[in-house]
């Protein structure tokens, strides 16, 4: 079945792509090389964090390098200080460079002059030149580590906060079976002119669904509230549907009902331009159906979502992915902030 074949390439391909933030890292090539400089400018926020580099080259010619790494919620997640660097500091960092804008850089290690190594990849990377380090897949030596809490023995079914563990991003970016014109649409799509989520506009469904973050679930008289950690969206899922005409929202108007000990939820009025988050358009028809399925012990949330929007697809296309409980964490502020606070 088509459908069949998309949803296990798509569940292959995601854990292909490590979450750097929200949108794609793919205008970075894949050559990292290492540079010396001073930082003139640190912003530690959502949606990147951002640093200005300063250089000098043989000749005393300088040259400002815009820098952008992962998330802040995500590097504080892994017990990184902020303003662990800051204007002023002398480092080297390693970085790859950007195929589409120029003097723009992607860094995942930086080393100050104390030799401490912070490891900036969202995807969880690892320390280049020292053993002593903050972030990436563990810690370091003499970092400060963030207490694990152990999973909880009590669970509170649906309503509680879940943890993304089976992949990110939602739908696909590549092997969609898409209309002609919603190829031509994304051919045309230029990301730094475009893209709503680098003006801190949130995203609707159904790419809201494809973030690496917490989400927790509250029930509320007839509704269940569905707050999600990226951009502070919240979704709100009716349990008694009225029957009046929807002014059409980002998030659309979500409907639940309960089949078993599983939560389904059918979203229409969305009128969110973007099908996923790397430029594909989407028209007023699409609609999403999702399911939602804790297993006995309440310790996994199993995800499926299937999308239709016969303007943008010729066949729907279903994503799956889970989420796990009793990790301890808890949904932070997400801030979105895309302006500097600093001078250059």
């Amino acid at each position: 079945m088509m459908r069949t074949r998309l949803a296990t390439l798509i569940g292959t391909l995601i854990l292909a792509f490590p979450a750097l933030g929200h949108h794609s890292q793919a205008e970075f090539d894949d050559d990292v090389f290492e540079m010396e400089g001073e930082i003139v400018a640190a912003y530690w926020r959502n949606p990147h964090v951002n640093f200005t580099l300063k250089t000098v080259d043989d000749d005393g010619n300088e040259q400002l390098w815009e820098m952008e790494s992962s998330s802040w919620n995500t590097l504080a997640r892994r017990g990184m200080p902020m303003n662990v660097f800051t204007a002023g500091d002398h480092v080297r960092v390693a970085v790859s460079r950007s195929t589409k804008r120029p003097q723009h850089l992607s860094v995942d290690n930086v080393l100050l002059d104390n030799g401490m190594e912070v490891v900036l990849s969202g995807g969880g990377g690892q320390p280049r030149w020292s053993e002593n380090y903050y972030g990436g897949m563990g810690m370091g030596a003499t970092a400060a580590a963030v207490p694990v809490t152990e999973p909880a023995t009590a669970t509170g079914g649906l309503f509680q906060i879940w943890s993304i563990a089976g992949g990110r991003r939602v739908p696909l970016d590549r092997e969609l079976p898409l209309t002609d014109s919603a190829r031509e649409a994304f051919a045309a799509w230029n990301p730094q002119t475009e893209d709503p989520l680098l003006q801190c506009i949130p995203p609707g469904m159904p790419p809201t669904m494809g973030n690496p973050y917490p989400m927790q679930f509250t029930a509320q008289d007839d509704v269940i509230i569905l707050r999600l950690e990226e951009f502070d969206n919240v979704r709100t899922i009716h349990l008694a549907p009225d029957n009046a005409e929807h002014v059409p929202s980002p998030l659309g108007y979500s409907v639940g009902r309960w089949d078993g000990g599983t939560l389904v939820v059918e979203t229409t009025s969305i009128n969110y331009p973007y099908f996923n988050r790397v430029g594909v358009a989407q028209s007023a028809q699409v609609e999403t159906t999702e399911r939602f399925t804790v297993t006995d012990d309440g310790r996994r949330l199993d995800y499926e979502l299937t999308i239709t929007d016969p303007a943008t697809l010729t066949e729907p296309v279903t994503w799956g992915t889970y989420y796990v409980s009793g990790r301890g964490d808890v949904v932070r502020p997400y801030e979105c902030n895309v302006e500097r606070y600093v001078e250059r």
